[in-house]
C-alpha cells in the first residue's frame, strides 16, 4: 500500500461581524484540509494552515506506506530541520499530514485512533467554552448576554480575551463576566501574549478575586522567563504554549515550569504524533494538558483521539476536569467552515464532546463544503514524488 495522490485545500469564509483580541481583530476564518490517498483508494484527512509548505512537502509523501505515520512524520521533520529550514510553517504542513496518516491508518485496521494509540481511557473529553471575544458593538453588555448563553447550554466553563481595551475597563469587565456566570462556572481568560510582565502581574492580582481557573499566555510566548515571572507572582495558575512546534520547542518549556498548564495546538505542534509524545512529557513533568483547538470538526476529532488517551495528572481514579484531568478548548466563535465542513458536527453535551468510534478519525468530509470555501479554481495536487533535488 502506497501513497499515491494529496489534495490540498485551502479554504477561507468572511463572517458576518469581525471579531478581536489583543493582537488583531478577523472578518474570516481559514484552514487548510489536505487528502492523503493510497493506491488502493483509501484516504485520510488532515488539517492545518500553510498551503505552500504542504505543496513543497508532499512529494516526499509520494510512494511511502500511509500506515506508518511515524516514519513518514521522521522523513518529514528530518527535511524541515536539516534540508530547507523552514521550521514553524513547515511544521504546519506536517502536522496536517500526519492527521490524514493516522485516519488512513485506522481504517486501514478498522479501529478509532484512540484505540491504534494504545486505547483510550475515557470516552468523552471534557471541554470549555473559548467565546467573549471583543466585537465592534454592544461592548460589553453583548459579552454577558454571550457568557450567559453558554452557561445556560450547560457549559460548566467560559474563557475570555482581555488585553485589548484599556487595563481597568479589562479589569472591571472580568468581574462583570464572574457575576453573570456565577460562582460554579470555571472562569478562565487569554491575554495572547498582549501584557508585558509588570501589567499581567498587575492584572492577575486585580482579578484575583474573580476565582480565575487560568490566565492564558500572559506575555510573549518566546519569553520563557518573562512567562516564569508571571507565573511566580500571581495567585491563579497560568497556562500557554498553543504556537509551539514539536517535543523539543516544549521540552525547555516544561523544565523551566513555565506555565503551569501547557496547550498544544494540534495543527502547530506536529500531529497526533507529536501530541501524543508531548502529552505524556507533560505528565512526567507533572504539568497539566489541556490542549488548544481552533480548528475545524478534522483537528478537533484529532484533538478528541489524543486526548482521550492521556492520564489523570497526577494519576487518579477520581479524575476531575480543571484539577488532574485533560479538559479541552472548544472554540465557540463564529466559524462556517467549522460548522459545516465535517460529518458529525461535534457539539457538547454536559460540557463534553464524545469521542469518535469509527475507524480512522472517525469523520467524513463533505465536498461541497470544500467546493464552497475553496480559494482557486481546485485544489492543489501532488502526485509526483520528490526529485533528486531534495538530496535526501
Amino acid at each position: 500500500m502506497k501513497i499515491e495522490r494529496i489534495e490540498i485545500y485551502p479554504l477561507v469564509a468572511e463572517l458576518d461581524e469581525p471579531f478581536g483580541w489583543s493582537q488583531r481583530w478577523t472578518n474570516s476564518r481559514a484552514t487548510t484540509a489536505v487528502k492523503i490517498i493510497a493506491d488502493d483508494g483509501t484516504y485520510g484527512w488532515g488539517e492545518s494552515g500553510a498551503a505552500d509548505s504542504m505543496r513543497a512537502l508532499a512529494p516526499l509523501l509520494i510512494g511511502e506506506d500511509p500506515t506508518l505515520p511515524e516514519r513518514a512524520w521522521q522523513k518529514i521533520y528530518r527535511e524541515i530541520y536539516q534540508g530547507h529550514n523552514f521550521a514553524g510553517p513547515g511544521m504546519v504542513a506536517l502536522s496536517a499530514f500526519d492527521m490524514a496518516l493516522w485516519d488512513i491508518a485506522g481504517k486501514v485496521a478498522g479501529r478509532p485512533v484512540s484505540e491504534m494509540l494504545g486505547g483510550g481511557s475515557r470516552d468523552r473529553i471534557p471541554v470549555y467554552a473559548t467565546c467573549l471575544y471583543y466585537l465592534e458593538n454592544d461592548y460589553p453588555n453583548g459579552m454577558a448576554e454571550e457568557a450567559r448563553g453558554f452557561v445556560d447550554a450547560g457549559f460548566t466553563g467560559v474563557k475570555m480575551k482581555v488585553g485589548g481595551k484599556e487595563f481597568l475597563d479589562d479589569v472591571n469587565r472580568v468581574y462583570h463576566i464572574r457575576d453573570v456566570i456565577g460562582e460554579d462556572v470555571h472562569l478562565m481568560y487569554d491575554a495572547n501574549e498582549g501584557y508585558d510582565v509588570k501589567t499581567a502581574i498587575d492584572f492577575g492580582r486585580r482579578t484575583a478575586d474573580a476565582d480565575i481557573s487560568w490566565f492564558e499566555e500572559p506575555c510573549a510566548s518566546y519569553d520563557l522567563d518573562a512567562n516564569i515571572q508571571v507565573r511566580n507572582n500571581v495567585p491563579m495558575p497560568t497556562s500557554g504554549g498553543e504556537s509551539r512546534k514539536s517535543r523539543y520547542e516544549f521540552s525547555e518549556l516544561l523544565a523551566k515550569h513555565a506555565f503551569d498548564i501547557i496547550q498544544p495546538d494540534i495543527v502547530n505542534v506536529g500531529g497526533i504524533s507529536e501530541m501524543f509524545k508531548v502529552g505524556h512529557m507533560s505528565n512526567a513533568y507533572g504539568v497539566q494538558f489541556n490542549p488548544h483547538f481552533w480548528g475545524s470538526g478534522i483537528s478537533l476529532a484529532a484533538t478528541l483521539h489524543v486526548s482521550a488517551c492521556l492520564p489523570s495528572n497526577p494519576p487518579s481514579y477520581v479524575p476531575e476536569p480543571y484539577v488532574n484531568q485533560t479538559v479541552m478548548e472548544f472554540d465557540r466563535t463564529p466559524h462556517p467552515i467549522r460548522e459545516s465542513l465535517t460529518d458529525p458536527i461535534f457539539d457538547q453535551v454536559e460540557s463534553h464532546i464524545t469521542v469518535p468510534t469509527s475507524p480512522g478519525l472517525g469523520i467524513e468530509v463533505h465536498d461541497d463544503v470544500l467546493n464552497r470555501y475553496l480559494q482557486g479554481d481546485g485544489p492543489i495536487v501532488v502526485d509526483q514524488p520528490a526529485s533528486t533535488a531534495w538530496g535526501r
